[in-house]
């Protein structure tokens, strides 16, 4: 198990038990959400929902417009009415992950 967690890009070696420890966290949000998996990105691991899109991009109209449902529908149309119900659980469990995600691309959007 060392050198496999050894084996991972330079931006991701960390503390053996830090790794660990996240990747026990990704499981366990996995088995709650199984329409939801974890990605590496530009910046850094987000959570996904099985369609490939962030959680938090799903949730940013959702969330901006104080939880309308028919914008979310509006603003995904072509997205199935479950993965934008997995989006809005996930984000309903872990809000502060996606609402820092969601503020921080409104910073950058100003």
């Amino acid at each position: 198990m060392a050198a496999k967690l050894g084996a991972l890009p330079p931006a991701e070696q960390r503390k053996i038990a830090e790794e660990i420890r996240e990747l026990a966290e990704e499981a366990i949000k996995m088995r709650e959400f199984p329409d939801i998996y974890f990605m590496d990105g530009a910046t850094g691991r987000r959570a996904v929902v099985s369609d490939g899109i962030d959680v938090w991009e799903i949730i940013e109209p959702y969330y901006v417009h104080g939880k309308s449902w028919d914008v979310l529908r509006e603003s995904y149309p072509d997205l199935p009415e479950s993965v934008l119900r997995a989006a809005i659980r996930y984000y309903e469990a872990y809000p502060e992950e996606i609402e820092e995600r969601i503020r921080r691309n409104l910073d950058v959007e100003s």
